[in-house]
Parts: structure tokens; C-alpha cells; sequence
């Protein structure tokens, strides 16, 4: 063995919301480790999953077997410019990924905000941003390295007919180790917040989308739902049915000196403008989105906002956000331009019945769950939303035909 593990060590997600405690934890630090992790799970017929930055409300992660942190493989491994194609290792986060891109002259095409994911989970649940003619993460991906569940590490690449279903994993398809990523030249992006009303919002909202290269917005319920996700506001106005606008859109080079982080009007690289960092005490909720046609989502946004309100004590935004379709076979926008639904929970009350009824609301739209977050499909939901289901599912059992990398929440759905 490479890498000697850590026994009954607990494991928590950063929301607090899921726990476990694998019997085993490695940290490896090559990629014989990974495999040799690997292998150790089939012989003794324990699950195994892989803990990126645990920022994921979903109980992706959990096991009682196996737990893997691919902290210790990081950093770019090659730069093709005439591809404008990046190698990563899977562990590497994106701040981190996009900040060397940058000094090397690249940048991500997009980015969701926040940036303290691990590559291989941000793919792996299809993260995404928002913004004009944009696509989910996973899109990007080109070619991987992987260690399937038989402990073989075998390479798949955009020639390879498996890359789609590979693309939006879930862990499921096996370990990355190394992905390759398009990019693009490095660019100045410049943020503004706007704070129109909700009826004005709406009426705008196709224009808004069709001019900012970057659109998305937050519907806030009360005059203190702003202050769930510490967002700035206008002081002395009531913010009840306002909404704030996140849009960015690109500028000429400046100097590093009229650089600005401030929330709100930060300008400079395109990678600390579209992230940020999870600010020290910020505050716990627990998410769930779905991506529904994106010619639907007003109506679909107005019918959960009724539910929003006949649910007092969840006072979280709902936001909003545009990804054009892409052909990742489990990724919420397969083949289908989208917008996205966001709402929380809200930490010490019973969050549940509300969720529930933001399912139900959604439904009838034909809703893909963000994989990463909470959701409450069934398998059968998910055989009807996602056309490549049965593909994807063959393919897993292809790739791991012991079932090792399925646990008690992806096992009933994909098993």
C-alpha cells in the first residue's frame, strides 16, 4: 500500500446537513494510492466515494466504507495552446486552478460562484454558472483519467463514445485523477447589482439575459432575505418583492491597481469576478435547484414563489440562473437550453414540507436535479427527465460492475 488509512475518522459536508463514518479514509497522494483505495473496497466489498471540497448539500459523499480526499493531487499538469485545452489534477480547487490559468494567460469560459470546489466534483455534478450562450462545467471536459472499479486506471477522451456519460459522473463512473478542460484567453469582466422590482424583473428578463454576458437574478421574499445570503442592498428601501441582479459583462485589460472586490461592482480577472470565496461565518442553508426548460421558468418561478410565501419561515431568495444545453448525458441541461430554481431551507425549522412542495410545484416542467445539491426524485422522475438514463446506467455497471462507488442515497436511483 501507498497510503495508509485513517480508521472511523468522521466526515461531515460543509452545510452540516449530511455525516458519515467510513470505515477507512485515505489520503493518497499518487495515483497508485487512488487505485490501491480502490482495490481495497472490492476485497472487502466495501463502498467507496470521494470527498472533494465537501460542499455539496446532497449525501453524495456519504459511506460507511470507503472515503477518499484527493487533496494531495493538485495543480496543472500541461498547457496545450493551439487546443486551448488544460490537464488538472481531479483535486485541484477552481480558485486555485483559475488563478494559475490566469498568470498563464487563460480562463475558465464560466464559472459558478463559488470557487472553493474541487474540479472533479464541480464536473462531476454538473456545476454551472450563468450567462448568455454559456455551458454547465462539465461541458468542458475533454478527456479523463480515471480509476474504475476494478482499481484499473484507463484514460477516456472526446473520441471515446463513454466521455458524455462520464462527463456528469457522480462519482459513479470511477475516481478522476487527471481531467482535461477547454479554456479560453484570459479576460476583464466588470459586476453590477441592480435591485428592480419583481414585476419589473420579469418583464425584462428574456432582454437581460439576451444583452449581459452574464444574467442571473434573486427574487427576495422579505425585507430581510438579502440578509440569509449577506448580499448588499440599498439602505432605507424596502427590498419585499425586489430582486438583485448579478450581471457581468466584459471590459478592456486594466491595471491590477483599479482592481475591486467589492460585492457588487467587483472588476478585474473574469475569474474573481464570476467566484467568490464562502466568507468566514457565513450562514448555514440547505439548497435544492432544479433546471427546467428555459422558456418555462416564469411560470415555474411564479408558482413557487406562492409557496415561498405560504411558507413564512423560509425566508431564503430564489435564484435564477440561464445555461445553453450541452450533451452530458446526466447533466440538468442535456440537450435542452435551461434556466435554473434555486431555494433553501432554512437552518432550525422544518424545511422539509417546503421542498417537498417545490417539487411537486415543479413537476409538470419536466424538472433535472442540480446533483450536488438536495432534490427529491425518484428513479422514475429521472428515467423520464434525463433521455440518456438507460445509457448512463448501462454505462456504470459497465464501469463498475462490483457497485462499489453506489451508496444508499445513488443506489436506489442508479443500481
Amino acid at each position: 500500500m501507498s497510503d495508509q488509512p485513517k480508521e472511523n475518522e468522521a466526515w461531515s459536508n460543509w452545510a452540516q446537513n449530511f455525516t458519515s463514518n467510513p470505515a477507512l479514509t485515505f489520503y493518497p497522494d499518487s495515483e497508485t494510492g487512488v487505485a490501491d483505495a480502490v482495490r481495497v473496497a472490492v476485497r472487502e466489498n466495501l463502498t467507496l466515494r470521494t470527498a472533494g471540497s465537501s460542499l455539496s448539500f446532497s449525501p453524495l459523499v456519504t459511506t460507511q466504507g470507503v472515503l477518499l480526499h484527493l487533496d494531495k493531487l493538485t495543480g496543472i499538469t500541461s498547457i496545450d495552446e493551439t487546443k486551448q485545452r488544460v490537464r488538472v489534477r481531479a483535486g485541484t480547487t477552481i480558485k486555485n486552478l483559475a488563478a494559475e490559468l490566469w498568470e498563464r494567460g487563460w480562463s475558465l469560459s464560466n464559472q459558478g460562484i463559488i470557487w472553493e470546489q474541487a474540479i472533479a466534483g464541480a464536473l462531476n455534478t454538473s456545476t454551472h454558472g450563468t450567462g448568455r450562450g454559456l455551458r454547465g462545467f462539465s461541458s468542458m471536459l475533454t478527456w479523463v483519467r480515471l480509476v474504475d472499479g476494478r482499481g484499473e486506471i484507463i484514460e477516456i477522451g472526446e473520441d471515446d463514445p463513454r466521455l458524455h456519460g462520464v462527463q456528469t459522473g457522480l462519482g459513479l463512473m470511477g475516481v478522476f485523477l487527471e481531467v482535461e478542460l477547454k479554456v479560453v484567453p484570459r479576460f476583464f469582466l466588470e459586476e453590477k447589482f441592480q435591485f428592480p422590482h419583481w414585476d419589473v424583473a420579469a418583464n425584462a428578463w428574456e432582454n437581460e439575459v439576451a444583452n449581459n454576458r452574464n444574467h442571473g437574478l434573486m427574487w427576495l421574499k422579505s425585507d430581510t432575505s438579502a440578509q440569509e445570503y449577506s448580499l448588499p442592498s440599498p439602505d432605507g428601501e424596502s427590498m419585499a418583492n425586489r430582486t438583485v441582479y448579478f450581471q457581468a459583462n466584459e471590459i478592456d485589460q486594466i491595471p491590477e491597481k483599479e482592481w475591486s472586490d467589492v460585492l457588487g461592482a467587483r472588476r478585474g480577472p473574469a475569474y474573481r469576478v464570476l467566484s467568490a470565496p464562502i466568507g468566514e461565518g457565513a450562514k448555514l442553508f440547505y439548497e435544492l435547484e432544479y433546471a427546467v426548460p428555459y422558456e418555462d421558468v416564469l411560470e415555474a418561478v411564479a408558482l413557487v414563489q406562492r409557496q415561498s410565501e405560504a411558507h413564512p419561515e423560509q425566508n431564503h431568495p430564489i435564484f435564477m440562473r440561464v445555461i445553453e444545453a450541452d450533451d452530458s448525458w446526466m447533466s440538468p441541461f442535456y440537450q435542452r437550453k435551461s434556466a435554473t430554481i434555486s431555494v433553501a431551507g432554512m437552518p432550525g425549522t422544518d424545511y422539509w414540507p417546503f421542498l417537498r412542495a417545490v417539487h411537486n410545484t415543479l413537476l409538470p416542467f419536466a424538472p433535472r436535479a442540480h446533483w450536488g445539491k438536495l432534490h427529491l426524485m425518484t428513479r422514475e422522475q429521472i428515467q423520464s427527465a434525463y433521455p440518456k438514463f438507460d445509457d448512463y446506467v448501462a454505462l456504470r455497471r459497465e464501469q463498475d460492475s462490483n457497485g462499489i462507488f453506489l451508496n444508499d442515497h445513488l443506489r436506489p436511483l442508479f443500481g
